[in-house]
């Protein structure tokens, strides 16, 4: 599903230091991580918030086998 971003979280976006990178803006809201490797979320009304750690995890699914 697609949402669209708030003109604040746009905003707050494009006042981003160069050092910030976009990992994902699903859901409607962004995930960017900094140079020293921290995530942080662009909320609705454009300010940051730390992201939470998601941990990869290997599937116990296994197909075709």
């Amino acid at each position: 599903m697609n949402m669209l971003l708030t003109a604040r979280q746009l905003e707050r976006m494009r006042e981003l230091p160069p050092d910030h990178t976009l990992i994902t803006a699903r859901d409607g809201c962004p995930i960017l991580e900094r140079a020293d490797g921290r995530r942080w979320r662009v909320q609705p009304n454009g300010k940051l918030v730390p992201a939470p750690m998601v941990e990869r995890v290997r599937s116990y699914l296994r197909v075709g086998e």
